[in-house]
């Protein structure tokens, strides 16, 4: 059946194309005679993601849903050069700004469905030729990041620009793959897959309702911050954490296309600063503004202090940093401590922190927690929790500092 649906849209394509440059419909059985437009679906892996500089949140939060990304859409020909645009050359280059904006050298901007996972594009709306020529789609997503369209750079081979983050960004990309898990293709046999995969994506396989999908790849290394109170509501103190701040290279390079897949992403090697000349970015809350003092609550005197993961809840600061892979991290905690006398005592917990894996890798979501028994008296560990990838891995003693009760 696949076959025949084929050799139809074949022949109805090489008929429309003496007249038009655009698909216009192909006489597929069930399929009326109107354009194919270009359809864009963001797939839902585990925990999507981040908008509006608030850090990153969970794939059911509101947040994501209206956030602009970016999409191009290339011929898929080896031979095929980035520099072309859509304006100019639409057969080459499918989709891009320039179909909104003259002269735009980057994606063009689509929103993410409020009821559904399809990208509803702003501006024109794009159809494919008439072909059964399979284009490659690629997207990116700067959260409320501004780039400037002279500072990015299109050549034959990969789309790039630089970018500077501040911690509170989520920098993902991604190229549609055709995933045969995606689709409900029952019935199908194994030679009509074949073909489904040889002319995705374009007109041909957008009749059969099967679109590109994006599923987005996170860059940067998230972190998050649990407190454990270590100190008994009996002492009649507070302590309230003040701040957090961890150092990190800052300017890199994104890579949003390339004909080398492994080369898109985000490369921070230009970020030649020495590590003490890096600058610190400081922890926000939720909301994107500036984190506030926080109590954090005395624990009750019956908890056994020596197993204190494990028997005090944690309180989670703040939102997260969204911060560069590395090996380490520089990172101070801020903390005051009042005490009924009406004394105040401040401290400055400045530690390196390292993961048992080596290093900090992109797309991995690390718990940071803070084990406070007073304002000189902290353990910091570091573990592994899920984001994009399960699984907990522990660093650093649970025990409390030496004489803590």
């Amino acid at each position: 059946m696949l076959k025949k649906l084929f050799y139809t849209f074949l022949a109805g394509c090489m008929l429309l194309s003496c007249t038009d440059d655009s698909y216009r419909g192909a006489e597929i059985d069930g399929i009326s005679d109107e354009p194919i437009p270009v359809q864009v679906v963001v797939g839902n892996p585990d925990n999507m993601f981040v908008t509006r500089g608030h850090g990153a949140v969970d794939e059911n939060s509101e947040f994501w849903k209206g956030s602009p990304i970016y999409v191009y859409a290339f011929k898929k020909d080896l031979l095929t050069s980035f520099m072309s645009t859509s304006r100019n050359d639409n057969w080459n280059c499918l989709v891009d700004g320039s179909i909104d904006n003259r002269g735009s050298l980057a994606g063009k901007v689509a929103q993410i469905g409020e009821l559904d996972s399809y990208a509803t594009w702003a501006g024109e709306q794009v159809y494919y030729p008439v072909s059964t020529q399979p284009y490659d789609f690629y997207a990116y997503f700067i959260d409320d990041m501004s780039v400037p369209d002279n500072s990015i750079v299109r050549t034959d081979d990969r789309i790039s620009f630089p970018v500077e983050i501040d911690g509170s960004q989520d920098l993902m990309s991604a190229k549609a793959a055709f995933d045969e898990g995606y689709y409900n293709l029952d019935g199908y046999s194994e030679e009509e897959k074949a073909n489904l995969m040889n002319y995705s994506f374009g007109a041909y396989t957008a009749a059969l309702r099967i679109d590109p999908v994006i599923y987005f790849k996170h860059h940067l290394t998230r972190l998050c911050f649990d407190l454990y109170s270590g100190y008994s509501e009996n002492t009649g103190k507070e302590i309230y954490v003040d701040s957090i701040k961890v150092r990190s290279r800052t300017r890199a390079e994104f890579t949003v296309v390339s004909k080398h897949t492994e080369e898109m992403g985000l490369d921070f090697s230009k970020d030649t600063r020495p590590a003490e000349s890096l600058p610190y970015l400081k922890l926000k809350d939720k909301n994107g503004a500036e984190l506030k003092s926080q109590l954090l609550p005395p624990a009750p005197e019956e908890v056994n202090m020596n197993n204190i993961y494990a028997e005090v809840d944690p309180v989670r600061v703040g939102e997260s940093l969204l911060i560069a892979p590395d090996s380490e991290y520089d990172l101070i905690l801020y903390l005051s401590e009042y005490l009924p006398t009406g004394h105040i005592h401040q401290n400055k917990v400045q530690q390196i922190i390292t993961p048992s894996s080596g290093t900090f890798e992109p797309g991995y979501q690390y718990r940071i927690r803070f084990a406070i028994y007073g304002v000189t008296e902290v353990k910091v560990s570091v573990s592994l929790t899920e984001w994009n990838n399960g699984g907990e891995i522990e660093v650093g003693e649970d025990a409390p500092p030496a004489g803590i009760n």
